[in-house]
Order: structure tokens, then sequence, then C-alpha cells
């Protein structure tokens, strides 16, 4: 098995406004650009600047160029010069400055996503990260979440451009002799491509949410992997690619074996943009091909992607065809009372929104980390199409209306309320049934009507679950006398003979 998992891994750091892609490798290229370049004849240069020319170097040109002794000063020009003439070929548009390419070590990154952590995430932020990300069952109340997320950032990323620089990033792993990969470079070149014809720090490319933020990078990062894609079937196909030596990154465990030391929820909840941003890409530029990689630039309406109108969330990166209007609003309603406050201004007036893919990951991790099947969590790996790389549609997490879950604190006690809403009452009911089948699968105990307790285990708590025709409220607290601080209106009925307390 191999796919985007395996070498790709996007976030957005919002602090310095960088988008991130992580390692990646061309498979089955057409070998390296050195052998016989130099007789090669060269295309005359154009007098003026035209698409697939850029720097002197046409997009279809043979290169000089051989990493397996690192890359000189003359190797790099001609290597990212030609890569932005094919990058320009592969989108149909031109770049209207040159774009630098700039190497870093693992170390000297590391220390970069150190330094961004210690700025981003006081501890009224690390307390917001835990909860959100242990409502979603992917770290336990003892596990720092914002340190996990840290953890990937510093491990899984290849690449990075940062916006209005023209400055693109590579992470090498070896320092004597660092090398470019072939698709981190045409990836990180598209994102440069992007800022200057639209502008990555845009206002309608900013979102509050987790799930706006997956909803954005289905765009941004879906069609950066998507020139990718095409790139990488032109050097199966006819072009001579530049050859990445060294060994593959090791691929991602998502089909069983030893959790990694890095966050698999995590990395799974993150990728999707990844997986699901190229089908939604060709969907709306009109690729209509066997597997949206044939035809040229000019055959395709690139004008489908607005960037004045990114999807809303990864509902609509899932299924391109979900309807384009925002999702229902969805209101706290009551406060919590007995000294529980929410997180300020957070998230989206102090609350967040996992969508669909945040919704799919909570129910996969539970079978690849707990064993506890709520979904059939082994089809993750197998994707829809060839554009595809991954699965993230089940029962439960389809027919998404919309979430938001409002983290709540009190001392040092942590509790929520998370209010989702779907599309139809059947879709309520698959949602709720699942969620109850992974309280049952942590080992809670009914205490009462709609409400269980976690004993142990790492998710010690009380939670009480309702639906309401197309709504499932879900409030958790540390104890159960704790909910009806967190969520006054809620009624509690102790457990007894003749209750129907599942209910």
């Amino acid at each position: 098995m191999h796919g985007v998992g395996a070498r790709k891994l996007g976030v957005l750091l919002v602090a310095v406004a960088v988008v991130l892609v992580a390692p990646g490798g061309v498979v089955g290229t057409g070998g390296s650009d050195a052998t016989g370049a130099q007789d090669a004849k060269k295309q005359a240069d154009p007098k003026n600047d035209v698409v697939g020319w850029e720097d002197g170097y046409w997009y279809d040109e043979p290169i000089a160029v051989d990493q397996s002794d690192g890359l000189t000063e003359a190797e790099r020009r001609a290597y990212v010069g030609r890569a932005m003439a094919r990058v320009e070929r592969l989108r149909g548009q031109e770049f209207q400055e040159r774009v630098e390419l700039k190497v870093l070590s693992r170390q000297q990154y590391r220390r970069i996503v150190r330094a961004q952590a210690d700025a981003e995430f006081g501890p009224a932020q690390r307390a917001w990260e835990n909860q959100v990300w242990e409502a979603l069952f992917a770290v336990n109340e003892s596990t720092d979440a914002a340190a996990e997320m840290v953890q990937l950032r510093q491990e899984r990323i290849a690449g990075f451009y940062l916006p209005g620089t023209n400055d693109i990033y590579v992470v090498a792993e070896s320092e004597d002799q660092p090398v470019v990969d072939n698709a981190t470079l045409i990836h990180e070149l598209t994102h440069a491509l992007q800022d200057q014809q639209v502008g990555l720090a845009s206002p309608s490319l900013r979102a509050q949410t987790m799930d706006g933020r997956r909803g954005v990078d289905g765009l941004v990062e879906g069609e950066a992997m998507y020139v990718e894609k095409l790139y990488e079937h032109r050097c199966r196909s006819g072009w001579e690619c530049v050859t990445t030596p060294g060994p593959d990154p090791p691929e991602a465990p998502y089909e069983g074996g030893p959790l990694p030391d890095y966050n698999l929820a995590m990395q799974v909840a993150t990728i999707q943009p990844y997986s699901d941003g190229p089908p939604y890409v060709a969907a709306r530029i009109g690729a209509n091909e066997t597997d949206g990689t044939d035809g040229n630039a000019s055959e395709k309406n690139w004008s489908g992607l607005d960037y004045r109108r990114p999807p809303f969330g990864s509902e609509q990166v899932i299924d391109p065809a979900t309807d384009a209007d925002p999702p229902p609003t969805l209101r706290l309603g009551e406060q919590a009372t007995d000294g529980w406050r929410l997180y300020g201004k957070r998230g989206e007036n102090g609350s967040q929104t996992v969508g669909e893919a945040g919704i799919y990951t909570m129910f996969w991790y539970q079978g690849r980390a707990y064993d506890n099947q709520v979904i059939p969590w082994r089809e993750f790996d197998t994707a829809d199409g060839p554009l595809d790389e991954f699965n993230y549609t089940s029962e439960p997490s389809d027919g998404w209306g919309n979430d938001r879950l409002w983290p709540y604190h009190d001392g040092e006690k942590r509790g929520y309320v998370w209010r989702t809403t779907w599309d139809t009452d059947e879709d309520a009911v698959e949602f709720e049934r699942a969620y109850r089948e992974l309280l049952a699968g942590q080992n809670a105990t009914r205490v009462g009507r709609n409400t269980w307790v976690v004993r142990q285990g790492g998710f010690e708590d009380a939670f009480h679950v309702v639906r309401d025709g197309k709504r499932v409220t879900i409030v958790n607290g540390p104890t159960v006398e704790s909910l009806t601080e967190i969520r006054p209106s809620i009624e509690i009925r102790a457990a007894q003979d003749g209750c129907d307390c599942g209910q």
C-alpha cells in the first residue's frame, strides 16, 4: 500500500501563515535527467515570457541534474526553473515572479516548529485543544494534544511555502547531501503560483474552525495535489524527471499493527483534503477522463475553481456534489452554571466544528486503536477512484449537516457540549447509535436515562446523549452531577428496574 498518508500531511500554521506539505515521491518516473542532458539540443528561448518557459528553461527540455551527491547551485537553478515551467504547462498559468528554493535540515525545521508552538500554544489554548481532540477520542485525558500536533508537524512534513515571499522550503533528511523530491517541489511551486494568482492570504481563504480549514484546504491543497498528479502522469508517460535518491519514507500503518509514535488519528483527520481534494478539483474543472490526468491544461475549465467561495467544510470535499449552501446554524442557547465557562473567542465564538471528516476519524480510530469496530475501519484504504487516496465515508458520518463543539472549564475541571445536526432523522439515528457503540467499546456503564460513565481507560468522564429529530446533543463532564451544571436543561434519571434508560 502506498498513498498520501505515507508521504503527505498538510497543516496550516496560522501564526506565520505557511502552507505545509509532507514527504512525497514520484513512483515510476522517467529516470534521471543527468544522463545525456549535456548532449541534448536546447530549444531557442522565446522573445517574451510564455507559459511553459521559465528562467531560461522549457518544460520539456532535459537538464543536467544528478542528486546522488546533493545539488549544486547550478543544478538547483535548473531544477527549479524547469519545474516552474512544468507547473505553468500543467496549470496553464504564468508565474509573475521567480520562486526561490531553500533547503532546511530536519533539525532546523524541528526548531522552527518548536518556536512556533511555544508562541501558539499557551495554557488556555492547550486546554482547548485537549478537549477538542479528547471529544473525538483521539487523545485521552493524560495526553497533551498540542504536543501531539507539534510532533506530527515535526516528523511528517517535507516542505512548505510562505505566502507573500515567493520562497518555498524543502526539509532534507540529510544535512550533508540534501535532495529535493520531485513531487514536493511541484506541489510547493503550485502553492507559489496560487499565491501569485489569487493570494493565499486573502480573507476568503481564512477559516475559524477545524472543518472550515479542511474546506479551504480541499481547494488549495486539492489543486496542488491535482497538479502533482498531472506531473506524475507525465513522468510516467514521456517526461524525463529528476530522480530522488534514497529510501522511500515509511508508510503510515493504517491497516493495523503497533501504533506509530505520532498521533495517527490526527494524521487521518488532517490529510483528508489531500486525499479528497484532487477529485473535488477534477469535478470542478470538468476533468472527465478516466483518471483525470490526461489532456492538456487548455482542455480543462480551471475557472471552475472559485477562490472567493471555497468549500465551507470537509463534506463538500468528500462529496463534490454536495449543496454549496452553508450548513444550518447551530446555537448553544442556555449557559452553564456553577462556575463553568467557555474559552472566550477561540474557534468560532468559543466553539469548534470538527465536520464530517472529524466525525469519520473518531469512529475510524476506535477500530484502529481500540479494536472497537464501530465502522468497517479497514475500508479506509479502499478509495473510490484513481484520484482519491482514502475513503472517508461511513454510515454514521454521512448525512452530516453541521456540528458545533463548545468546550467548558471550571478551574481544572473540563467538559463540553457537542451539538450535531443531520440531513434526515435516519442519519441522526445512525450517528447516535454509532456513538453509543463507541461508549460501549470504552467500557461505559449506563447510570441513567441517556447517561453513561466511563470509569477507567483514559476517558474517565460522564456522557449524556440525546437525539431530537435530526439533532443529537452530547454533554460531557467529569461527573454525572457536572452534566446538569454544564447543561442545566437536561434531565438525568437514575437507572432503576423498569427504566428504559437507553432511550
